[in-house]
């Protein structure tokens, strides 16, 4: 890592108590914005509540007990349906969205009304299995069809008010024949296993499923579909299909729909095309031939989906090299009597992507979730009158909840005034998005969340949280042509918002992290660099104004001349009450601290030594006031942090950490966190792989141990795979580390105390996670103060973020 991202690093931990400052800082003469500061009164949520053991809550709301079950996240229909649920979504005639998923011993059913999913019966069944395992659709007056294989039985059952009634047919069709028909042969295979081509599932207007697959006929492979009459199965089937493997006849795919009059379609590949063949009432002809475009490397199966006065809608998607990428252009036709012709594509926005759903009727509609781009869209775009109309707002409704990490998910197109929804399956849990005032938001949920503290958050640049006594300062980067940083402060009650930062100094730079913390009168000293040569800004706001305490000129500062290309990475209080900042000189390679000392004097060098331009610092206070400093670095074979403590002017050594031995190579990661408990404890935490455990260790007594690695065995109860782990300790010790799940999107704490992880404790699981919350959850900050715990993180929802807090006693 360049020095110059270094105040990407992590930011300060909490700040811990001191004694009083004997002097103030001198006030810059720049002008300065004022607001008028807001009484200090006790209410809901505040954090000098004399109660304990409270579950996480957000500051101004009432915060419940631990014990109490966790309230779900917004729009969850299910918080633990396991991880092989793949959920199907559609709305009924009344406009309400219904959801099914395969969860033992059946298929579970819930219906939104009021703004609730509520249940419907389950239906119990055995084994639930085949493509798409549960799939919903819709009879000839929009009441809703559940359709499923159990084993080799079809089950079929149709939702009537309240109730789910079972259309299944009382017997399994014929069976499948898996053997090649005709004289034996003696044939040498590969030893390789060839899965089996799944079975296919459709059901009618009239609720009667249709069952189709490709079985080995005579000299030739054919398509073979039973349909359920109501009494029984009849049997039809279309030779000539495509040659025999002789070693693997299993394996040869088909697609089935059914149109309005229960006739099946059935497509298959045959070379580089792919044929569709209808059913008249005797025979299967051949209703198409798609053939993908010269510069395609490879072409999807088709949708087909039917419109009033017989048309035919046809979608499908090509894999082809674009901007130097590869994606998937998606291709829509429809044909009538007249012949066949493309649909026009959204005016220069063509369609890319996989076809998530597909629907006809008057007004066809399609989603399309292209991933080819720096983030995810979701498109829903519907054609009236053959001109394509986009439904979910274009490029802003790029960010939708599977922004975070998703097994599955499934789309449930707009029904008449019923907006497009989004059903998605992360980790275990399944929840629901639905398209209003141009975003993506959780049915029933607030517009406007109370743990919402504003918009705009930079992408990839954490939130900066600390707290003392009852009062809590959040800042963070807002990026953009007029880049800035917002900073709150929790007074006890309501939630303060610093006027805007003087421009004279310069304006924050892009992507780097600032620094804050919070003095014994409840100051905030914010510590930022420029984006104007990376000069340091130390500013502090009373509740009023901000003032400009230092601002890097080119002759001199933090600490003597020509270091004016400084980038702050961390600014304590010490035991004095005066604050020290921790700097990077990226001109000289420096690592140093500075402090602030009597009125009237600049800010003053302690101490600088050289250091690596791809060092990863950073800065705590242990609970003497002694400001300690980190230093991540890789050596061969291992990462080491070197660790100095701060006793008046001088520094002193404490022992390195090194890390297990590690095949990683290069440089160390562009985040890590160090933190200092009650009794001289330190901790540190970083990770290197998102998709391994990170590194934690603890500092007692006179060495380091480490508590995880990636690769850990029996590690049980510790962090998991996922982003940076932020880290802090409560007044008795715990260490407490939050980090963004990889497998949920969801933000988690997960605390040491006594020797080891904790098994209990809410926001530790995805199913009580601290976020519970809309959007991707990411980049945690943590901090602690007395009793309470505090996290700060931010998501991405729409074409920008937002930065939520919660809290913990």
């Amino acid at each position: 890592m360049a020095l110059g991202s270094l105040a990407a690093g992590c930011g300060p931990a909490p700040a811990k108590p001191s004694h009083p400052a004997t002097s103030s800082p001198r006030a810059s003469s720049l002008p300065v914005a004022t607001s008028a500061p807001r009484p200090l009164v006790l209410c809901p949520g505040a954090l000098d509540e004399t109660t304990s053991d409270r579950g996480w809550f957000a500051l101004g709301t009432s915060a419940p007990p631990s014990s109490a079950t966790p309230a779900p996240s917004p729009g969850v229909i299910s918080p633990a349906a396991g991880p092989g649920a793949t959920p199907s979504a559609v709305y009924d005639a009344e406009g309400r969205l219904v959801v099914a998923w395969a969860e033992t011993p059946g298929v579970r059913l819930r219906r939104l009304e009021g703004g609730r999913f509520q249940d419907l019966p389950p239906i119990s069944a055995g084994n639930v299995g085949g493509f798409g395992a549960v799939t919903l659709s819709r009879d000839s007056v929009g009441r809703v069809l559940v359709s499923f294989f159990e084993d080799t039985h079809v089950r079929v059952h149709r939702i009537e008010g309240n109730a789910v009634v079972d259309l299944s047919p009382k017997k399994p069709p014929p069976a499948r024949v898996f053997s090649i028909p005709g004289p034996p042969r003696i044939i040498t295979c590969p030893l390789v296993v060839q899965p089996v081509a799944p079975a296919q599932l459709a059901v009618d207007v009239e609720g009667r499923p249709l069952v189709a697959w490709a079985e080995a006929g005579i000299g030739a492979m054919r398509a073979v579909v039973h349909r359920w009459t109501g009494a029984a199965w009849v049997t039809w089937s279309s030779p000539g299909i495509g040659p025999v493997d002789a070693c693997a006849p299993h394996t040869k795919n088909i697609t089935l729909t059914s149109d309005p009059k229960g006739h099946p379609y059935i497509t298959f590949r045959k070379d580089r095309a792919i044929s569709v063949l209808a059913w008249t009432g005797s025979a299967f002809t051949t209703e198409s031939e798609i053939v993908p475009k010269h510069d395609a490397i490879f072409m999807g199966d088709p949708w087909i989906t039917f419109g009033p006065k017989n048309v035919h809608w046809k979608a499908w998607n090509e894999q082809v090299t674009d901007q130097g990428g590869l994606r998937y252009r998606v291709h829509v036709w429809w044909s009538d009597e007249k012949g066949s012709r493309e649909a026009k594509q959204p005016a220069d926005r063509p369609l890319f992507g996989q076809i998530l759903a597909f629907a006809g009727g008057a007004r066809p509609r399609i989603a399309v979730l292209d991933t080819s781009g720096p983030r995810s869209e979701l498109r829903v775009v519907a054609w009236e009158n053959d001109i394509p109309v986009e439904l979910t707002g274009g490029p802003g409704a790029a960010d939708f909840p599977p922004a975070r990490s998703h097994g599955s998910l499934a789309v449930a197109l707009p029904e008449g005034s019923a907006p497009p929804a989004v059903v998605v399956r992360g980790g275990s849990e399944i929840a629901a998005r639905i398209w209003s005032a141009g975003a993506y938001h959780a049915p029933g949920g607030a517009a406007e969340p109370e743990d919402g503290l504003g918009r705009g958050v930079a992408e990839g640049v954490p939130p900066v949280l600390a707290m003392r006594g009852g009062k809590v300062a959040v800042a963070w980067l807002v990026d953009g042509a007029k880049r800035t940083i917002v900073v709150r402060r929790w007074t006890g009650c309501t939630w303060e918002t610093a006027p805007e930062l003087p421009l004279e100094p310069g304006r924050p730079g892009s992507g780097l992290r600032p620094a804050l913390t919070i003095d014994v009168e409840g100051r905030v000293l914010l510590v930022f660099s420029t984006s104007a040569g990376g000069a340091m800004v130390v500013a502090r706001w009373d509740g009023r104004s901000w003032e400009i305490l230092h601002v890097a000129r080119k002759e001199g500062a933090p600490g003597g001349p020509h270091a004016g290309q400084t980038l702050a990475f961390g600014v304590e209080m010490d035991e004095s009450g005066a604050p020290v900042v921790g700097w990077a000189d990226r001109a000289k390679s420096k690592l140093g601290l500075s402090r602030f000392l009597e009125q009237g004097q600049a800010l003053r060098l302690i101490s600088s030594d050289p250091a690596p331009v791809y060092i990863t610092p950073a800065m705590t206070t242990d609970g003497a006031g002694r400001p300690v400093v980190g230093m991540l670095d890789w050596k061969i074979g291992a990462f080491v942090v070197y660790t100095r403590r701060l006793e008046g002017d001088r520094f002193v050594n404490l022992p390195p950490w090194t890390s297990p031995p590690t095949p990683s190579t290069g440089f160390p990661p562009e985040r890590f966190d160090l933190a200092a408990g009650p009794s001289g404890e330190l901790g540190l935490a970083f990770r290197w792989n998102p998709a391994e455990a990170p590194y934690v260790a603890l500092f007692k007594g006179s060495s380091w141990t480490t508590l995880l690695a990636p690769g850990a065995a029996g590690a049980g109860d510790a962090p998991g795979p996922g982003g940076s782990p932020a880290i802090t300790f409560d007044e008795a010790g715990g260490l407490h580390v939050a980090y963004a799940d990889r497998a949920s999107g969801e933000v988690l704490v997960k605390r040491f105390v006594g020797g080891a992880w904790s098994a209990s404790g809410a926001g530790a699981a995805p199913g009580d996670s601290v976020s519970r919350s809309e959007g991707a959850s990411v980049d945690p900050a943590i901090a602690a103060s007395g009793e309470a715990v505090c996290v700060a993180w931010s998501e991405r929802e729409g074409g920008e973020g937002r930065v939520l807090l919660r809290c913990r006693r």
